[in-house]
């Protein structure tokens, strides 16, 4: 690629091929080597694969790094440990090399929970574990998780924000060497809480060399990744690896190749990639989309003749799986044997075995899953039996490491040390397996974790939330969560074990608690699970028993009365586009289309936010439409019946505003006003969360092609009032308004209270009865900067900015704008069009024009006030917020008025960093409602 590497290589002075050379001694001097090649990396910003990625050089990574540790001294003046938590390659990798420069000991902040409790546990783990650290982060993830806001939090933008100079009081760069740690890895803390896993120079450079000698790795020239810099398989396998050996790197975004695998190929093809990684996971997606494609098209014309291997690990790799991929990458040029497998740890540095897959001697030896291959130089692999003697060949014992890849010690932990390693020194990793000529294959856990999708998980976590979801008919600490492979499946799963109050139930209410707990359980990996009804036993010997069949017959039993019920009151298709949707769901989540009722949300049925985008790819090639149909349709009304008469009348003027966002649950149901926007995104962690009741949302006319915008407040809540009436005909009701959708709530409960009809819970989601002071001076351009802070797009601080900025601009100019400045990411996540950005904001600005004509008038019953941090638009002060401004309620109440404080500000309380927190205040009050 580059002459002077390739001469330097064959010469045999490359750190990555040379010992007679010293060794480098910090991570600088390995990056400041490369920095004088042509090398560097190219980077996609997230949502933006189509685009043009940005391209750094190393020599231009090394000169920002030098510049940006003075930054990072200029505010730290002493030796923290520096816990990067970032979102983005671009960010991870800057700061990373920054902190590494300044001589501080950088640790790699692993994805944050959606539990809010569970996160607040974790970072309180970290602060202990690491000593206080200085969190380095940005402000838009600090207001999506305002746990990140610690005593030594530091945003990108306040370094941004400072010029570089060196303080002389400030602490002086000596980068790290030695035996000391170089870099600290955290753990998916799957078996308790996250460890932290020092790695030193020595460690890491015996294994980039490893590495780089390694048959895996033979003729790399550019290496892509797509994984998060805090996973091992990203920072070894790539990252330094490419600086390591001089070769280039392209990153882009976990998001944008798991929405559609086929980004993974014609980035291959676009950047002549020779070497990447991907787990069995991705495989079986990528099998499933070239499947599709092949059929659509017979032939496909990318070129991957340049891939020389994908690395392919962190779960076992099914032998079927590996041999069909192969072959697929083989007809488009890849060069056999393309996948290399591998086994490794963060303790070990990633991958310390790689065998070149070899579908001969796995059919030979009649594998399910492939062996791991060989181990690296640097690395030595022992199997231990039971009784603490060393196996013999083909003998299944523990898996034990050791070697200079190997680490030696936790950090600052030294029980966790001590369990893990054996007297003499070896690395225990709980795996088991069998050597085979040298070879090593594995053969399942002594661990309990759940690996899903390539990502370990606690089934403690899952078991916890269970138990603290109080699901009806079941004894609440009755149960096990455990690894289950199906029969014939590409990935891991797991089984949830259960056990009910009584053995005798309806089958229709066997069936709900059965969806109960898939979908509760499903909420921590995004992943449904088997299940079973049984007694409480002890997790492992549950596993044991269940996989030996001993509890096949209660199986049949408990699930006979519920697949009867199932098919008792399952909705069939009754249009071609129901039957395509079905259809795709059954191809996408492998389950069989006779359980897949129309009245189910795709949600319920399994779709999840990373494979949404991968559903509205399907179903767009199925059936051909270009428009009618987004991220947001699904969104706004996840039903496949729905969804199908979406695609059906896309260009129709009927409108009907109920959203059957959880539609089911035993009982009454809440109706959920929309905010401004006029759309019901903010309730879907709610819906989630929610799931004893019907969740039905309401939103405005004017999204889409249904005719024109509301003309008041009470024209709006007197059509809600009929189509609420005609989906529940009878009360009790509950409402609630979000924001400024609390008015139109409570116009809602005034016209049944005027009928006749008991509403027996009026709610505010902090949102006061008088809103003219609220949008007197919401323009247009106003307008569209709040919805787009709403929908997560900007931070709340740079409203003002914007609203200066774009005064003058038209219309069509702000939405040009504000999806420019947009995070790529979240508008990737939403996949939002100039079109549909525009739809809201004439939603949201005649919401304002129709606030400022309205007056509250007249009573209900009683009101129930949610409150939390106002934005800074309406009031800096939360006491003054309820004092002033919501206290009013009580003119409109005719029973006391009760405030509930929640957690988060005006535009995230429902958020699902503190969704969980605000379902168990407002369940709370709804019981105290008698419902």
């Amino acid at each position: 690629m580059h002459q002077t590497v390739e001469e330097t290589l064959a010469n045999g002075h490359s750190l990555s091929t040379s010992k007679s050379h010293s060794e480098p001694s910090n991570l600088p001097a390995i990056l400041n080597t490369a920095a004088q090649t042509p090398a560097g990396i190219c980077i996609y910003p997230p949502g933006q694969v189509d685009g043009s990625p940005t391209r750094l050089s190393y020599a231009d990574l090394a000169r920002r790094a030098e510049e940006d540790s003075s930054l990072l001294l200029n505010h730290i003046h002493d030796k923290p440990v520096v816990l990067i938590h970032l979102d983005n390659h671009a960010d991870n990798i800057r700061w990373f090399w920054a902190v590494v420069c300044a001589g501080l000991l950088p640790a790699m902040s692993t994805p944050l929970s959606q539990n809010a409790p569970q996160r607040a546990q974790h970072l309180q783990h970290l602060r202990a574990l690491l000593e206080s650290p200085v969190v380095l982060t940005s402000s838009s993830l600090v207001a999506q998780f305002p746990e990140l806001k610690q005593p030594r939090t530091l945003t990108v933008e306040q370094l941004g924000h400072t010029t570089p100079k060196r303080d002389a009081t400030a602490v002086q760069p000596r980068p790290r060497q030695g035996d000391e740690p170089a870099v600290l890895m955290l753990t998916s803390g799957s078996t308790g809480h996250a460890k932290a896993v020092p790695l030193t120079m020595p460690q890491l450079v015996a294994a980039l060399q490893s590495k780089s000698r390694a048959e895996a790795y033979a003729h790399r020239s550019v290496l892509l990744n797509w994984i998060g810099l805090d996973h091992v398989a990203n920072l070894m396998e790539i990252h330094l690896n490419a600086i390591f050996t001089a070769s280039d790197q392209v990153q882009v975004q976990a998001r944008d190749v798991i929405a559609d695998p086929l980004v993974l190929l014609q980035l291959i093809e676009r950047h002549r990639v020779s070497h990447t990684f991907a787990p069995n996971f991705f495989l079986a997606l990528l099998r499933q989309r070239l499947a599709g494609l092949e059929e659509k098209y017979h032939r496909l014309t990318i070129d991957l003749s340049s891939l020389k291997a994908i690395v392919t690990g962190g779960e076992a790799n099914v032998v079927e799986l590996a041999q069909t991929v192969t072959r697929q990458l083989g007809r488009l040029g890849a060069v056999e044997p393309v996948l290399c497998i591998a086994y490794g740890l963060t303790e070990a540095c990633a991958a310390l075995t790689y065998g070149m897959f070899d579908p001969t001697y796995e059919e030979r030896e009649e594998h399910e899953f492939a062996s791991v291959g060989k181990t690296i130089d640097d690395a030595k692999v022992r199997i231990q039996t039971v009784a603490g003697v060393t196996a013999s060949p083909l003998e299944v014992g523990e898996v034990q490491l050791s070697g200079p890849v190997v680490f030696t010690q936790y950090y600052r932990c030294p029980e966790a040390t001590q369990h893990s390693f054996t007297p003499d020194g070896w690395f225990r990793t709980g795996d088991r397996g069998y050597l085979d000529e040298g070879r090593l294959n594995l053969a399942g856990r002594h661990k309990e974790i759940l690996v899903i999708n390539g990502v370990n998980y606690s089934p403690q976590e899952i078991e916890t939330v269970l138990e603290k979801a109080r699901i009806p008919g079941l004894l609440p600490a009755h149960f096990a969560v455990f690894a289950h492979r199906p029969p014939g499946s590409d990935t891991e799963g797991y089984c949830v074990i259960y056990s009910p109050e009584s053995t005798v139930a309806d089958p229709v209410q066997r069936s709900r608690t059965a969806e109960m707990v898939a979908s509760i359980a499903s909420s921590i990996p995004n992943v449904r699970p088997n299940w079973s009804s049984l007694g409480k036993l002890s997790r492992t010997k549950l596993q044991t028993e269940f996989l030996a069949g001993v509890f096949d017959a209660s199986m049949i039993r408990s699930r006979g009365p519920i697949q009867s019920a199932q098919a008792a009151t399952r909705i069939a298709p009754a249009t071609p586009t129901e039957e395509n949707i079905v259809n795709v769901l059954e191809e996408m989540l492998e389950i069989p289309t006779d359980v897949i009722s129309v009245d189910q949300t795709i949600f319920e049925l399994g779709v999840t936010s990373i494979t949404l985008f991968r559903f509205e790819q399907l179903l767009r090639d199925r059936l051909g439409f270009a428009v009618g149909v987004s991220l947001i349709t699904f969104l706004n009304s996840p039903v496949v019946r729905n969804i199908a008469y979406t695609i059906d009348h896309a260009t129709s003027t009927q409108y009907n505003p109920v959203v059957p966002l959880q539609p089911r649950g035993h009982k009454p149901p809440l109706w959920l006003v929309h905010p401004a926007s006029g759309n019901v995104l903010a309730f879907l962690p709610l819906a989630r969360t929610m799931t004893d009741r019907p969740l039905y949302g309401l939103t405005a006319r004017g999204l889409g092609d249904h005719g024109q915008l509301f003309a008041s407040i009470a024209d709006m809540a007197d059509t809600y009032y009929h189509h609420v009436k005609q989906t529940q005909p009878h009360g009790p009701y509950a409402l609630t308004g979000y924001s400024l959708g609390t008015t139109v709530a409570f116009e809602l409960a005034k016209r049944l209270e005027a009928n006749g009809d008991t509403v027996a819970f009026c709610a505010a989601l902090d949102s006061p009865p008088h809103i003219i002071p609220l949008v007197q001076h919401l323009d247009w351009t106003r307008a569209a900067i709040r919805v787009t802070y709403f929908l997560g797009l900007i931070a709340q601080d740079s409203i003002p900015a914007y609203e200066q900025e774009m005064a003058a601009l038209s219309c069509e100019e702000v939405i040009t704008r504000l999806l420019e400045v947009a995070r790529p990411e979240e508008r990737a996540r939403l996949n939002l069009s100039a079109e549909q950005l525009t739809a809201i904001v004439y939603v949201t600005d005649n919401f304002g024009r129709m606030g400022r004509k309205y007056h509250p008038s007249g009573t209900v019953r009683k009101m129930d006030v949610f409150h939390c941090i106002p934005l800074h638009s309406v009031c800096l002060d939360q006491a003054k917020w309820v004092g002033e401004f919501l206290d009013k309620w009580q003119d409109f109440s005719r029973e006391s008025v009760e405030f509930i404080e929640c957690e988060g500000d005006h535009a995230d309380m429902l958020n699902p960093q503190f969704v969980e927190g605000f379902e168990q205040r407002l369940s709370r009050v709804l019981a105290a409602r008698g419902l």
